[in-house]
């Protein structure tokens, strides 16, 4: 089973040809499979490495549904 993530590229830059972004975690990471990906885009993480651009709307359920499940976690540990 694989647990993907889900994190906001905030800048991006060329280095040496290949093209780097920083996350909104503070991870800076290759943007080989995700080469288009704007600053501002929701990426899909897999093993910390952006392999898919999210739709927004996408992205924000997938943020909420991420926050609920925590919160209910948290909830039933109390």
């Amino acid at each position: 089973m694989c647990v993907g993530s889900i994190a906001r590229l905030v800048e991006s830059w060329e280095d040496e040809g290949t093209r780097i972004g920083r996350l909104d975690d503070g991870c800076v990471v290759p943007l080989s499979f995700v080469p288009d990906a704007p600053p501002g885009a929701h990426l899909l993480l897999h093993l910390g490495i952006p392999v898919e651009v999210l739709d927004p709307d996408a992205a924000r359920e997938a943020v909420a549904l991420r926050a609920a499940g925590a919160a209910e976690a948290n909830r039933t540990r109390s």
